[in-house]
């Protein structure tokens, strides 16, 4: 895993996993749709990762992987497929109107901070 995404963004992505503040992953009753909710760095800062696919609204994923091409994803995208594999995912069932608003979400946030970076 080291030599596929270098040491440092793998540690880091372990460090969510293995957190004080676990990793959520919110699905809907029969688990056809699904969001993560991951720890990020700053103090009571959230990201939300859909783990079927390679996207996050952090910094690090706009820079590093999409405009730089540096990385294949962030730590956040990670640590949630890590947390999977891992067990180490606390589940919690919501109906689906519900994560619908929490993919909103993602999308606002995503924009929002793609406005404020200036892009």
């Amino acid at each position: 895993m080291e030599s596929l995404f270098g040491r440092a963004l793998l540690e880091r992505a372990i460090a969510l996993v293995y957190g004080k503040q676990p990793i959520v992953l919110y699905q809907t009753p029969d688990g056809s749709a699904s969001l993560a909710e991951v720890p990020g760095s700053k103090f009571a800062t959230v990201y939300k990762v859909l783990p079927t696919i390679n996207f996050c609204a952090c910094e690090s994923f706009r820079g590093w992987v999409l405009q730089q091409k540096r990385q294949p994803t962030c730590k956040h995208v990670l640590a949630t497929k890590l947390a999977l594999v891992l067990n180490r995912i606390q589940i919690e069932s919501i109906p689906e109107d519900k994560l619908i608003v929490l993919k909103k979400q993602l999308v606002e946030d995503s924009l929002k901070r793609r406005v404020s970076s200036g892009h």
